[in-house]
């Protein structure tokens, strides 16, 4: 059997979590698959090199805000046709949501949906926004569709009225613990700090938790919050003075994964205050570093986190301040979430993960 690939995350961008999803995914020879896939050399043309974690942070945001096609997608597009013409394969496996392939191919295709946030939290993306109307056409004529986690399948059966038998729920996973830790610039002023990782606007939550950590940056000065992604807003910083805390919250760059591996590695816990999350690769992240998490219960996060995480409603100010208390003056608390995050960081497997969508494209 042979699987084709395209190319849509890779304009999107280079690192991140669905491209870093189908490098795993594609690692499949061993089990009989032959894999297809963009040529490299066009790849290496049109991505670039901004492979940075800012530069991944605002690939990201274009990609969920629905901005149009990225500079060199429409050449992408143009050999991705001629490949999808000239190429024999058995299944088609789309990277992203575009729908350009559907007149030109006539072999079945597997759709991975990764979250349902452009249809639940509409309000937080541009009214122009394509995303939903391309995923539910996909989601119609996919002749099956993957869901990372079992939340994102309950979450597509219900707004788009999928038949439940279509969608199959295939976990990710994480190889994080892997990582070479490699000590960032500055890092000598950092100590017992709060790790906020990645984008700040929208659904992601930052405000609310920030307000119910001021009290506690105000009164232990030993504690600082420290995040990452991209460099504060004029807004931000004005809020922060608001709060009181401008000394408090700091921002650090992180030019690759070592580096954001001492920073989980180094943090006194990390906090994930998403309102949904299709998976959430962060929670893995923190737990194959040995990093306590206290997390959102939205969407997916639960189920992915386990009992290795301690939770609050993130629109709840005194249930963000409680858990942060706990984890920062409970050491027994934080040593048991450190132990239970990397039992919950085995239970998943990119091996399995791949076995399970074989399974997948094999059933067609």
């Amino acid at each position: 059997m042979k699987v084709f690939f395209d190319h849509q995350i890779y304009v999107q961008q280079q690192f991140g979590g669905i491209s870093r999803y189908f490098n795993e995914l594609m690692k499949m020879e061993s089990h009989g698959i032959e894999v297809a896939k963009l040529d490299p050399a066009l790849a290496s043309m049109v991505y670039g090199s901004k492979t940075d974690l800012y530069s991944r942070g605002l690939n990201y945001v274009k990609r969920k805000t629905g901005v149009g096609r990225l500079p060199g997608q429409k050449e992408a597009d143009l050999r991705i046709m001629q490949q999808l013409t000239d190429t024999s394969f058995d299944i088609f496996h789309p990277t992203y949501y575009d729908t350009y392939f559907l007149d030109s191919i006539n072999k079945p295709f597997v759709l991975t949906v990764y979250d349902m946030i452009h249809e639940i939290f509409y309000e937080y993306f541009q009214d122009n926004n394509t995303v939903t109307h391309n995923k539910r056409i996909l989601c119609d004529k996919a002749a099956a569709i993957i869901a990372i986690s079992e939340n994102t399948k309950r979450d597509i059966v219900n707004i788009f009225q999928v038949p439940e038998e279509k969608v199959h729920a295939i976990q990710l996973a994480s190889d994080f613990d892997t990582v070479t830790a490699t000590t960032p610039a500055g890092s000598g002023q950092w100590d017992n700090f709060i790790l906020f990782t990645g984008n700040r606007w929208g659904y992601k939550n930052f405000y609310l938790p920030v307000m119910a950590l001021a009290g506690i940056l105000k009164k232990d000065s030993d504690v600082q919050l420290l995040c990452t992604g991209h460099p504060f807003t004029k807004a931000e910083l004005q809020f922060f003075k608001d709060l009181g805390i401008e000394n408090k919250v700091k921002h650090i760059f992180l030019k690759d994964d070592g580096e954001l591996a001492w920073a989980y590695q180094h943090a006194a816990f990390f906090i994930f205050p998403s309102l949904y999350e299709g998976f959430g690769f962060p929670l893995l992240e923190a737990f194959g570093r040995g990093c306590p998490v206290i997390s959102s219960n939205g969407g997916s996060l639960p189920e992915v986190g386990g009992n290795g995480a301690l939770y609050f409603n993130p629109k709840s100010i005194p249930e963000i301040r409680e858990a942060a208390q706990q984890v920062l003056y409970n050491t027994g608390l934080k040593n048991d979430l450190i132990n239970k995050g990397r039992t919950v960081f085995k239970k998943f497997s990119w091996e399995r993960c791949r076995q399970q969508t074989i399974e997948v494209y094999r059933s067609l």
